[in-house]
């Protein structure tokens, strides 16, 4: 027994690793200042703290040897034994001598009788191995597992799982199915039930993520250390109220991130059946259940520039071609109207033409002799400017002829 300073490292709840110069030189089984069980290489020792909370302890050795054991021990390791001399024994046919140093003549092989020299075929009283020239050490006695320091630690170690395991209370399961993760840990907790796993693994505040399954059941009467399997799934029935309608596909993914989501929560389908590539060309029609509808918005206004172009090329070529028609039109009506006008003045011509003919026949008729009567042409006549009527229907008149006479002439 005696005062022992170790450093240690924790590997848990009641279970230490003791260091030294070389490495790990044994286990501790037992609460940080609390009494506990040290088992080693340099046998078992039961330790109770002496100041709780700096490491020093007063500790005991539990396999100590008996002194007497000990003492045989030293003695049988700083003893040689006495070297192997042949002894000669007596034979049937030899006589005894009778004389009076007969008592000191057999003492002899008496003393070597009683110790006789070990060979290889006489096992070690020790249980030891052979050594060299018959002798045995008291190291070299073979303990059996149980008193090995790995031996008594694995007892130790069972027997502090079953202690545990009887004084570990039962309880039943609450039920947690529908609950969010961070609902059913704070719900299995509260009744002792520390061992939880989460499949698939969730950063375990997030509200979207509800048990679907639990393992085992709800209502089982089981130990506080069993280990509780919670399968959970992503509650996506508020995603119609984070996508709305007419929002930008970009906006809405952004918002879904925020809110925990991931791709693989959702669908996104397009109402043309193309490919979704670039967010931010695409609105929302729709969100229900897990599948976002989107429309190419982008495309509708590429579709519409495309037509107000083609609209207003249209209308320019339409303006232009009504210009041009207003000045064919324009240089037709123009046209028409010089020919009206040149028709015009040349029937005003002709009439005016006609006219000054009237005015020059009612003139002449005027001014001239009366007609004589039917006269032959080139015939002599005496009234110069009198008229007559051939034969044929034709007037004539009577002037000076090339001759210098007058005649009728038309």
């Amino acid at each position: 027994m005696g005062f022992r300073i170790r450093k240690s490292i924790s590997l848990g709840k009641g279970l230490r690793l003791n260091l030294g110069k070389s490495g790990v030189t044994s286990v501790t089984m037992g609460k940080r200042g609390a009494p506990h069980v040290t088992v080693g290489k340099g046998g078992t020792r039961f330790g109770t703290p002496i100041i709780p909370g700096t490491g020093i302890s007063y500790e005991t050795r539990l396999d100590k040897p008996s002194k007497k054991a000990r003492r045989k021990n030293t003695t049988m390791g700083s003893q040689k034994e006495p070297a192997y001399t042949p002894s000669t024994f007596p034979t049937p046919t030899q006589q005894l001598p009778t004389t009076s140093e007969q008592p000191m003549e057999i003492l002899a092989p008496t003393e070597v009788l009683q110790q006789p020299p070990a060979t290889p075929t006489t096992p070690p009283r020790d249980g030891g191995n052979g050594g060299r020239n018959g002798r045995h050490g008291s190291h070299g006695a073979k303990k059996p597992w149980y008193k090995r320091w790995w031996g008594i630690t694995i007892i130790v170690l069972l027997t502090i799982g079953v202690i545990g395991y009887i004084f570990t209370p039962s309880k039943a399961i609450p039920d947690v199915v529908g609950q969010t993760v961070f609902e059913a840990k704070i719900a299995l907790e509260k009744e002792g039930f520390k061992t939880i796993t989460v499949t698939p693994d969730t950063k375990g505040k997030d509200r979207k993520w509800k048990i679907e399954e639990q393992t085992p059941e709800a209502g089982q009467k089981e130990k506080t250390s069993t280990a509780i399997t919670l399968t959970v799934k992503r509650d996506n029935s508020d995603l119609a109220d984070i996508v709305k309608k007419g929002m930008m596909l970009d906006k809405a993914i952004n918002a879904l991130t925020d809110e925990g989501y991931s791709t693989s929560d959702y669908k996104i389908e397009s109402d043309s059946g193309k490919s979704v590539i670039l967010y931010s060309n695409w609105e929302i029609l729709s969100a229900d259940n897990g599948v976002i509808r989107v429309h190419n918005k982008a495309a509708d206004e590429e579709a519409a520039r495309k037509a107000e172009e083609e609209k207003k090329k249209a209308e320019e070529e339409a303006a232009q071609k009504a210009e041009e028609e207003k000045k064919a039109a324009e240089e037709q009506a123009r046209q028409q109207a010089e020919q009206q006008a040149q028709q015009q003045a040349a029937a005003e011509e002709a009439a005016r033409q006609a006219q000054q003919q009237a005015e020059q026949q009612q003139a002449q008729q005027q001014t001239a002799p009366p007609s004589i009567g039917t006269v032959r042409g080139g015939s002599f006549c005496s009234s110069e400017g009198s008229t007559g009527t051939s034969s044929a229907g034709n007037i004539l008149t009577c002037r000076v002829a090339s001759d210098g006479r007058l005649r009728w002439m038309k």
